[in-house]
């Protein structure tokens, strides 16, 4: 059974300052879930690989997709597989048209183990759902910050 937690959010920056934070894996570590040093990655493309940490532990990743205006990446730690997939998208103005804001998009997702913990895990867990709502948050203040607009 896949797990996913799913959220959006909408900032207060061009969709091309969003876009330019998500695909620079030098800034990972300020927003990307459990990575607190830059992955050796040197240039983002579909099918590149890296290895990546989170403190004392290390793992790796590969990017699955990356398109126009969507990225997705998978992270590997022991046995946890986890995909993570990032979308851009204009917001605001008549039907997306005209706006100057961006809507950012994460879902994660993820096949618990199985026992009792899956189980919780795939009831709702709490940590991953904050997870997710946490790194939006980190995101949307870096890109407006970036604009000048927090």
């Amino acid at each position: 059974m896949i797990v996913k937690f799913e959220q959006h959010t909408d900032i207060d920056a061009p969709v091309e300052t969003v876009w330019a934070l998500i695909t620079d894996p030098a800034r990972w570590p300020l927003w990307f879930p459990d990575m607190s040093q830059a992955p050796s990655l040197s240039a983002l493309q579909s099918g590149g690989s890296f290895t990546w940490q989170d403190g004392s532990e290390n793992g790796t990743g590969s990017i699955v997709h990356l398109g126009d205006s969507d990225l997705q990446v998978v992270t590997h730690v022991g046995d946890k597989q986890v995909t993570h997939t990032f979308t851009v998208g204009r917001h605001g103005g008549l039907f997306g048209v005209g706006g100057h804001d961006t809507r950012l998009t994460y879902r994660m997702e993820y096949d618990p183990p199985g026992s009792l913990l899956g189980d919780f895990i795939a009831s709702g867990n709490p940590v991953d759902a904050l997870k997710v709502k946490h790194t939006l948050g980190k995101v949307k203040e870096l890109a407006e910050g970036q604009a000048g607009n927090n």
